[in-house]
């Protein structure tokens, strides 16, 4: 990755504990559990962004979102991530 930076953050008490937990358990140094950490974090903020920017060229192009589309979309989210039973309705 390069040159590194040294910061100073406050984190709270309760997240302090557990990134110890997680370093300890992986045998690695908290920098380095944090490291990996946020390079996740901005691929997948990177990812979300990229689908925003898309989903906006889409409606300029088609036209905005319904509220049933809005809805549809909603719903395969939470079946996605897990949140909700899946309806029945065949995956795309």
């Amino acid at each position: 990755m390069g040159d590194k930076a040294k910061l100073s953050i406050s984190i709270d008490e309760e997240l302090s504990a557990t990134l110890r937990a997680v370093a300890a358990q992986r045998q690695q140094q908290i920098s380095t559990v944090v490291t990996h950490a946020l390079v996740d974090y901005f691929a997948n903020e990177q990812r979300r962004l990229d689908g925003l920017a898309a989903m906006a060229e889409y409606q300029h192009e088609h036209g905005a979102f319904t509220a049933e589309e809005r809805r549809e979309a909603a719903e395969r989210v939470d079946e996605l991530m897990g949140w909700l039973p899946k309806s029945g309705r065949p995956s795309a």
